[in-house]
């Protein structure tokens, strides 16, 4: 059977065959071959033709598996738990009800204005809109950046510290949230409606001590967790989003949706950001990480800004609040004494990511992480 198949390191699907036997689902990608078990399996489309099938571990990698719906009744064969109508991503009666019911109560704050409208539009987006939003984002990512083949144990690290802050503040996402290193020209951290974080390699030489790299993530998660993503993709996407969303309509939202979503003119507002950061700093606080590390950094993203230009400095580096405002927060809640976020080991395996750093000494000898 032909299918298409995404390791979720990149938003590329690769052709794929697959066969589905009484026990697991095997894939044939390349020379390699991967087992899924149907226990562990869920579908991530709305019965449009096409079957894709995600696993339910946390977190979520972005793993697709995507074949024609003529193989329907090979899989209700072996997984007929997959082919019932909630499995398929079909709202029910009560969630359509619910979503015309939104749709009126929203339609005031839409003739006045989407922003004011962005909030409740956010929580209430279904998922599959979600993922179609999170996927075109993925292409453009893709578009102004490349793999890091050398970066695996470099992303386990940062996913390691990254999932131990949210654990000590209770990120109801923590599960979700998957960090991701990418090569590109310019220093950036940015957050997809996926609850994926995309670092570039060019941030990581940015930073000189692993608290500050640390900061920045810290700051990307607080986005979503107050789901400013979402609020901020609507609030730029405006009518065409908003009518298909709500109204269910043919296509033609998405269509507006595909042509106005643009990653490098997104713009977190003030309290966003001011949102972010004060999250952001209650995170390494409670982890035992010092805030000092992200004041540093945002004395230079304003060198970097003044150097370069404010007009296409993106998502972190954009000041809102400026960023010697923002340094001056995060010192003033700095604490002394505190181990680093990662050991040097750990940080120098981290600055080698997509060919940086020099070659790690084999001879250092590993510290403790603190936990």
């Amino acid at each position: 059977m032909q299918a298409r198949y995404a390791d979720g390191r990149a938003a590329v699907f690769a052709d794929v065959e697959i066969s589905l036997t009484p026990d697991k689902l095997f894939i044939r990608h390349g020379e390699r071959t991967i087992d899924w078990d149907y226990a562990d399996l869920a579908r991530s489309d709305d019965n449009n033709g096409y079957v894709v099938l995600r696993q339910k571990r946390k977190p979520d990698t972005g793993e697709r598996l995507m074949f024609g719906n003529w193989y329907d009744d090979e899989l209700k064969a072996v997984a007929p738990h997959l082919m019932k109508p909630l499995a398929q991503g079909v709202e029910g009666r009560l969630t359509v009800g619910a979503l015309v019911t939104l749709a009126w109560s929203l339609a005031g704050a839409f003739l006045i204005g989407i922003p004011y409208a962005a909030g409740p539009m956010a929580r209430a987006m279904p998922e599959k809109y979600r993922t179609q939003i999170a996927d075109i984002s993925w292409t453009q990512v893709n578009n102004f950046t490349a793999q890091c083949d050398d970066a695996d144990e470099a992303t386990q690290i940062l996913n390691d510290v990254a999932y131990r802050i949210m654990e000590r503040s209770s990120v109801p996402e923590r599960d979700e949230i998957w960090i991701t290193i990418a090569d590109a020209g310019f220093p950036n951290a940015f957050a997809l409606p996926d609850n994926s974080i995309i670092v570039t390699d060019e941030l990581i030489g940015m930073a000189e001590q692993p608290d500050e790299l640390v900061g920045v993530l810290a700051h990307e998660i607080a986005h979503i967790e107050h789901n400013h993503i979402m609020k901020n993709v609507i609030r730029q996407i405006g009518a065409g989003i908003f009518f298909d969303v709500v109204f269910g309509g043919a296509g033609a939202g998405q269509a507006i949706a595909i042509a106005s979503v643009n990653l490098a003119g997104l713009r977190y507002s003030r309290g966003d950001e001011s949102d972010a950061d004060s999250r952001g700093m209650d995170y390494l606080d409670a982890a035992g990480i010092s805030t000092a590390g992200i004041a540093t950094m945002f004395d230079r993203f304003e060198a970097y800004a003044e150097e370069e230009g404010a007009g296409d400095i993106p998502t972190i580096l954009s000041s809102h609040p400026a960023s010697r405002q923002r340094a001056i927060a995060a010192r003033a809640r700095a604490r002394e004494g505190l181990a680093p976020s990662m050991t040097e080991r750990e940080w120098r395996i981290v600055q080698q990511a997509c060919g940086g750093a020099d070659t790690l000494d084999q001879e250092e000898t590993p510290q403790a992480a603190p936990r």
